[in-house]
């Protein structure tokens, strides 16, 4: 890479540690006052896997919660919610109490931040899903809504990118500002990549006869209802994989198949478990966002009211061509910084 395309005004700041932070802050503070009896400190609530291995970056989230904020965060493991809260069901608004295992008080939450509860794995019982409708339940802000969460799933992904799928006109139209919900959704489904669902609807068949195909899959990957890198099947190992599974049609319906993205690669050098690597590198850009809103009353969804909506930091992961996986944690890829160039 030529040196000087390398200076402080091609190198934009990352603030998304402080934005993201200014996010669960302003939920907090919407949140209002405590109103359980009697009256507790709020807190922030971190619901985390166990083991986590994201730590730093939450810590990161937390310390700045506390020293720019002075919101008091405590982590929980999502195993432990049934165990260390409670709602009190003596006030109407459900508040949710936290107990730290080692304070002698007691906090009432103002905001569960999920990191835990994304993959299928963690609810392996009945109980994991009962303590994800404690939480939901009670009256603290969660990040995500269930909405919102079940929004990011790829199946919803799959619903709204569909070719012939329709849902997204249907969406579109509720927008006022939207007069011509055809032409926008046009523009809109061109920047999607197509994906389909595998069952039997026309779109499924399709879907299945372009994944069981030796030569059309090589332009595919198979997606299942996960995150985090490691867990999709791509191009020509897609046909052994459907045919692994046999005809159970609940298992095929549990993936989804997508248009592989083909982005252009550049030539750098990755530096990750201390070895240098040169050659041919792929970026993935992530830009986050902090929404936080107030339903309308009575169900009256025109009156919903935006508190806030702010671009929130970005992140940019980058991998060698040859991997198919982009996680960082996971162990794939490596985090980037962004060079802009005038071309």
């Amino acid at each position: 890479m030529q040196s000087d395309l390398i200076s402080v005004d091609s190198l934009p700041g990352n603030m998304s540690v402080l934005s993201l932070s200014q996010g669960l802050a302003t939920a907090h503070k919407a949140y209002g006052n405590c109103v359980s009896k009697p009256t507790r400190p709020l807190c922030i609530l971190f619901i985390v896997q166990s083991p986590e291995n994201n730590i730093f970056d939450q810590h990161a989230l937390s310390n700045r919660l506390w020293t720019n904020h002075g919101i008091p965060t405590f982590r929980i493991a999502y195993g432990n919610i049934l165990q260390h809260t409670s709602v009190a069901h003596d006030f109407p608004t459900r508040p949710l109490i936290y107990c730290p295992p080692n304070l002698p008080s007691t906090y009432e939450v103002t905001t569960c931040y999920f990191r835990a509860g994304y993959s299928p794995a963690e609810y392996p019982d009945d109980t994991a899903w009962s303590a994800r409708l404690h939480l939901e339940r009670s009256a603290a802000i969660k990040c995500p809504s269930i909405l919102t969460h079940l929004a990011g799933s790829k199946k919803i992904q799959q619903v709204l990118a569909t070719p012939s799928s329709t849902h997204l006109e249907r969406f579109l139209a509720r927008s006022r500002a939207i007069s011509d919900t055809t032409a926008v959704a046009s523009r809109i489904r061109a920047t999607f990549a197509a994906m389909y669902p595998l069952d039997s609807s026309p779109a499924g068949r399709h879907a299945a006869s372009l994944a069981t195909s030796p030569h059309d899959s090589a332009a595919y990957v198979l997606k299942p209802q996960r995150e985090g890198g490691g867990n999709n099947i791509y191009g020509t190992k897609i046909p052994a994989f459907l045919k692994s599974l046999g005809d159970d049609e609940l298992k095929w319906k549990g993936y989804i198949l997508m248009e592989l993205i083909e982005p252009p690669s550049l030539r750098n050098t990755i530096f990750r478990n201390g070895e240098v690597k040169s050659g041919e590198v792929i970026g993935e850009l992530g830009i986050y966002g902090v929404c936080l809103w107030r339903n309308g009353k009575n169900k009256d969804k025109d009156k919903a009211e935006i508190v806030e909506n702010f671009e929130a930091g970005h992140l940019l992961r980058t991998k060698g061509r040859e991997s198919e996986e982009g996680g960082v944690a996971a162990g794939f890829g490596s985090v980037d910084s962004v060079c802009l160039v005038d071309i």
